[in-house]
């Protein structure tokens, strides 16, 4: 949702016999893939702040990530992709795609309530 925070919850599971550990994840937002009027190659519209994680997950076992983000864009459909950077127990240090499907920006909600004094009015008419 524009101009709001955005959370992406990763469920992350190690099939690895040894632990890994996730070292940051980050993202970015393209033009679409595939849509008629659409750059072709995409053009990366924004890069998204990555966060750095440090956690080690044991074998066979699984963590839950979550990656917030916040965008402004005018309401359309954007490509979201989001990666992580692991690092196995060998020291060896990898990316993987964990997210990449198109999304839709829309606006927030907008309510605003007026409130309304009336001017205080006395028996001689000033007000």
């Amino acid at each position: 949702m524009n101009g709001h925070a955005t959370q992406a919850v990763l469920d992350v599971r190690n099939h690895e016999t040894e632990p890994i550990s996730v070292l940051l994840v980050g993202g970015s937002l393209t033009t679409p893939i595939d849509t008629p009027g659409a750059p072709d190659p995409p053009v990366v519209l924004r890069n998204l702040t990555a966060q750095k994680y440090g956690v080690q997950i044991p074998a066979g076992e699984s963590e839950t990530l979550t990656y917030s983000f916040a965008t402004e864009f005018h309401p359309q459909d954007l490509r979201l992709s989001i990666a992580a950077v692991l690092q196995d127990g060998k020291g060896t240090v990898f990316t993987k795609m964990v997210y990449n499907e198109t999304v839709s920006v829309v606006e927030a909600p907008l309510s605003f309530f007026v409130r309304w004094t009336p001017p205080n009015l006395t028996p001689d008419g000033d007000g």
